[in-house]
C-alpha cells in the first residue's frame, strides 16, 4: 500500500470501501471578460419560452443580436467540490482527473448514487488508480449563484476551473497535501465545452482531455433547447429553487392557465412538491430547468437503454442553467492550441451534438465527433480518438452500458501515456 499523500481537513468525508472523499467549499478569486447582453432575464414562463424561441430560431444568431459589448466580471466565488481517492491505489505519484458536469446536472453526475453507485464514473477512475475532483459549476448546487444574464456565463466558469486546477497543481488545494504533476480534464456536454476552452486558453495547464457528450457541430443545439421545454427553476420546483410563498402562487397561476391543454399535470405537481435538501435557494430570474421527465428524457436518455428509475431520480435532482450560459454555449474557438492527447466519447444517439445519430455525417468522416480532430491542429493523429459509445444518448453516464464507456476512457488514458502510476 502506498503511503498516503493526502491530509484531510476536519470536514465532511464519505468513505466506501477504499474510496475516501473530501467534500468542501473552496473559494476562487477570478476575473473574466464576459458578454454584456442587453436582455432582461425572463421573469415568468411565457418570457422563458420566448427566450428559447429566439435562441433556437434557425438562421439567426440571437446571442450576437443581443450582445452590446463586453464587461470584466471579477470577484471571489465559492465552489462546492468533491475530492476523491482510493486508499489502496493513490500515492505520491497519483494522477488526477478534474471532472466538469454539463447542463441539467451537478457534480453527482460523476458519482451517481443510484443503484448502489453502479453508475459511478468516479469509482471506475479510482479503481484505475486516479484521484478525482468533481465540482458544482458556478450557479449550480452549493456553489455561488449570481446574475443569470451577465455574470454566470461560460467565460467566468472557465476561470473557476483554472483556479481549481492551479491550486491542485501547486499543492495549495485545501485539505490535500499533494502537488499533481499529471492532470487530465474531463467534461460532459457543457462541461466538455468548458474543458475545450480551458485547454485552448491555457494549453500548458492540462495534460489530456476527455470530452464526453461532445462534438463541435452546433446544428442540433436547437433540438436540445426546444425539447427541454425550459421553465423558470423557481416556478418549476419552488421547494428547491424558489421563494416558497411567492413562487407557489405564481406556479399555481401557471398550472391554472394550462387547464384544458395537453399538459402532464402529475409531472408538474411532482416538481412543485419535490423536496429540497435545505432551504429553497430563491434563485433570481433567468435560471431555467427542463420542464418535466419527458423533456429530460428527450434531451438525455435513449429509449430502451436506461433504467426508468434513474430518469425520475435525474428529474428529482435536476439542476438549472442560466440565460447567460445558454447565450455563451457556442462561444468556442474553431481551432485549439492544445497539443496533448484528446479523447472525444459520445453516445451513438446523442441529441444536441449529433441530432440523434452520430454516425450519419453526410461526409467521409466516420462520425460527427470525429470531425473535432480538425480543430486540434497541434495534436498528432495518434493522440486523437473519437469513440462512439453504442446504445447511449446524451446523458452517457445514465445508461445501462455506462461502465463500458468508463472502462474505455481509463484504458485509453493509460495507452496514451496518461496512466495513473
Amino acid at each position: 500500500m502506498h503511503t498516503k499523500a493526502f491530509v484531510l481537513a476536519a470536514l465532511s468525508t464519505v468513505v466506501a470501501s477504499e474510496k475516501t472523499c473530501l467534500n468542501q467549499t473552496v473559494p476562487v478569486t477570478i476575473s473574466s471578460r464576459n458578454g454584456n447582453f442587453s436582455l432582461k432575464a425572463p421573469s415568468n414562463n411565457i418570457e422563458a419560452t420566448a427566450f428559447v424561441q429566439n435562441l433556437s430560431r434557425p438562421g439567426q444568431n440571437y446571442s450576437s443580436t443581443v450582445l452590446s459589448g463586453y464587461n470584466t466580471v471579477s470577484g471571489t466565488y465559492n465552489i462546492s467540490t468533491k475530492f476523491c481517492y482510493d486508499n489502496d491505489k493513490s500515492g505520491t505519484d497519483a494522477a488526477l482527473q478534474i471532472l466538469t458536469h454539463g447542463i441539467g446536472f451537478d457534480k453527482t453526475y460523476w458519482d451517481l448514487p443510484y443503484n448502489n453507485y453502479n453508475y459511478s464514473y468516479i469509482n471506475a477512475a479510482l479503481a484505475a488508480g486516479y484521484s478525482t475532483l468533481s465540482y458544482d459549476r458556478l450557479g449550480i448546487g452549493n456553489s455561488s449563484h449570481g446574475d443569470a444574464v451577465n455574470e454566470i456565463q461560460s467565460f467566468l466558469e472557465v476561470e473557476a476551473l483554472r483556479s481549481l486546477t492551479t491550486q491542485l497543481r501547486k499543492g495549495s488545494f485545501p485539505g490535500v497535501n499533494q502537488k499533481f504533476k499529471k492532470i487530465i480534464h474531463g467534461g460532459h456536454s457543457f462541461g466538455s465545452i468548458q474543458s475545450y476552452s480551458f485547454a485552448n486558453l491555457y494549453p500548458t495547464e492540462t495534460d489530456g482531455l476527455i470530452l464526453t457528450g461532445f462534438s463541435l457541430n452546433s446544428t442540433y443545439n436547437a433540438f436540445f433547447l426546444a425539447g427541454g421545454n425550459f421553465q423558470l427553476a423557481s416556478l418549476n420546483a419552488p421547494l428547491r429553487f424558489g421563494n416558497l410563498s411567492e413562487d407557489l402562487l405564481h406556479a399555481s397561476a401557471d398550472l391554472s392557465a394550462q387547464q384544458g391543454l395537453d399538459v402532464d399535470l402529475t409531472a408538474n405537481l411532482a416538481n412543485l412538491l419535490s423536496p429540497s435538501a435545505g432551504s429553497p435557494q430563491n434563485l433570481p430570474s433567468g435560471y431555467l430547468v427542463t420542464g418535466n421527465p419527458s423533456a429530460n428524457q428527450y434531451n438525455f436518455f435513449l429509449p430502451g437503454y436506461f433504467d426508468a428509475g434513474l430518469l425520475y431520480e435525474s428529474e428529482r435532482t435536476k439542476q438549472p442553467v442560466t440565460v447567460g450560459e445558454l447565450l455563451t454555449l457556442s462561444s468556442l474557438s474553431p481551432t485549439n492550441a492544445f497539443a496533448g492527447p484528446v479523447l472525444v466519447i459520445t453516445g451513438s444517439a446523442d441529441l444536441p451534438f449529433c441530432g440523434g445519430d452520430c454516425l450519419t455525417t453526410g461526409t467521409s468522416s466516420p462520425s460527427i465527433p470525429a470531425t473535432v480532430s480538425k480543430s486540434f491542429i497541434n495534436v498528432a493523429p495518434e493522440n486523437f480518438t473519437a469513440y462512439i459509445q453504442p446504445n447511449a444518448g446524451h446523458g452517457l453516464n445514465a445508461h445501462y452500458n455506462a461502465t463500458g464507456a468508463y472502462a474505455y476512457v481509463n484504458q485509453w488514458l493509460k495507452a496514451h501515456g496518461l496512466g495513473a502510476n
